[in-house]
């Protein structure tokens, strides 16, 4: 009796390996191999279109298995994610259990295979989901998992298809502009508050405290004459007089004392008449403007109300000034204000020649101030051709230099661009002309900010004034699927 328990165990166990064996090689990680060609991904209309041709391997499933394949985008940290629908392939005897319990089935798959069959292997994939910006930097991934029947997950397994899954527009900004050739006028400017004779016009350079004054312009003349790199193109001088008195009289001793100056001026430097640029002048009624501005007086608004009521007669604003307050406001200013507003002023203009390339670069350091604008470029040619970083440097010196320049300040604008940084683009971008490049460069600037919209327009209205770089920053943009 006990020889027959012991044979009917033997058999039970040999019978029992022989139908669990199969039911062990489902057990064990399968040889799964899913693979991805012809991959696509766009951006259609706000979806997110992904497209591809899914190879599901010589083994597609076994059939006590459930397996799944779901296309994902992961954000670039990692922290977002959205499933497109999956691939799901279920053996025959999964697919048997399914039809028995509806509610397990998967209606929200892309497709659903049953059985191991070759037709079953290759899987033409097009899905599109709702595009949200985090997608920009996605990476398109493929999510593998595979279940048993009661033996829960046999198989997780996770492959990138696309690390940048959306195209990302390679756009440019605008080709360098050639920044002119032109030599920068500079000045040197001074006011003199020289003393005349009463009602006179004759210039007394050692009298009356004149000739600290006269020191200026002596001093203003000095410096571009002795400096080998200057050459003066014009001296502008001019007189003005205090308000007090008839506008003809007033008028006549400020051209008078603006003469005087010139003299003094061809007498002490044998400077030629064509340099010199005179300007009769008027009563200075804008120096009195600024000095009631920062005086504590009585009355002090109903005269500053005088003062700027430039459509009024000059000699009636006088009048009316004098009668303010019973004539004490007028005295202090008679007294403290009207010396000062009876000056001339000088100005000296003036270019400064062009540098070696060798003395631009020194100045480029040590005083660029005295560069015109585009020797910067021809240091920055000359020296820093194969580095990017010195180069892009120089040119921004020279915007920043030269803030008025709008070649400069496009040239900087495009700098800041390749380097990313919007908030210096955005300052040099006020400073530039109003044209097709600056149109792109602009586009560029807001596309990287995030402003897609309004920067297909300035794209669009520099390609169509046929600047070459926009044309080709929409050409990248279709790439993309806008």
């Amino acid at each position: 009796m006990i020889q027959k328990y012991y044979l009917f165990l033997i058999i039970m166990q040999v019978l029992a390996t022989a139908f669990l064996q199969p039911a062990k090689a489902e057990g064990r990680t399968p040889e799964y191999i899913a693979t991805a060609t012809d991959r696509s991904v766009r951006l259609s209309k706000g979806q997110v279109e992904v497209s591809f041709m899914l190879d599901l391997g010589e083994r597609i499933v076994y059939a006590n298995h459930q397996r799944r394949v779901t296309p994902v985008l992961v954000s670039a940290d990692g922290t977002r994610q959205a499933e497109l629908p999956a691939v799901v392939a279920n053996g025959r005897n999964r697919a048997i259990k399914l039809q028995k319990e509806p509610q397990n089935n998967d209606k929200e798959a892309y497709v659903t295979l049953r059985g191991n069959k070759e037709e079953n292997r290759h899987v033409s994939y097009r899905a599109a989901i709702a595009y949200e910006p985090w997608m920009d930097n996605a990476r398109l991934s493929l999510r593998e998992e595979v279940t048993g029947c009661n033996c829960g997950d046999v198989l997780q397994a996770e492959q990138t298809l696309k690390e940048q899954a959306l195209y990302q527009p390679l756009l440019q900004p605008s080709a360098e502009a050639e920044c002119p050739r032109t030599f920068t006028p500079r000045s040197r400017q001074c006011d003199a508050f020289l003393i005349y004779p009463v009602d006179q016009t004759r210039l007394y350079p050692n009298r009356y405290g004149n000739a600290a004054e006269l020191a200026k312009i002596d001093s203003a003349l000095h410096f571009v004459r002795q400096n080998p790199d200057y050459v003066i193109r014009r001296i502008y001088i001019s007189g003005y007089a205090s308000p007090e008195g008839s506008l003809k009289h007033n008028r006549r001793l400020a051209e008078g004392r603006a003469e005087a100056l010139r003299q003094y001026v061809t007498r002490q430097y044998d400077v030629a008449d064509t340099l010199l640029e005179v300007t009769a002048g008027e009563e200075n009624w804008h120096d009195l403007l600024e000095a009631v501005r920062r005086m504590e007086l009585p009355y002090k608004n109903e005269l500053l109300d005088i003062i700027a009521a430039t459509d009024v007669d000059p000699d009636q604003r006088e009048a009316r000034l004098r009668a303010v307050g019973g004539g004490q406001p007028y005295s202090i200013l008679l007294r403290t204000v009207y010396p000062g507003l009876r000056k001339n002023t000088f100005r000296i203009q003036y270019i400064s020649r062009e540098r070696t390339p060798e003395e631009a670069r020194r100045l480029s350091e040590e005083a660029p101030g005295e560069l015109n604008a585009y020797e910067f470029y021809t240091v920055a040619r000359t020296y820093h051709a194969d580095d990017p970083q010195a180069y892009g440097n120089l040119l921004l010196r020279a915007a920043d230099t030269y803030p008025d320049n709008p070649t400069a300040n496009l040239n900087a604008a495009r700098v800041c661009l390749l380097r990313g940084d919007t908030e210096r683009a955005a300052r040099y971008l006020q400073h530039t002309a109003d044209e097709p490049a600056a149109w792109n460069n602009r586009g560029l600037l807001l596309w990287q900010q995030g402003n897609q919209r309004e920067a297909l327009y300035w794209f669009r209205k520099a390609a169509d004034a046929g600047d070459a770089q926009a044309q080709e920053n929409l050409k990248e943009i279709e790439k993309r699927g806008i």
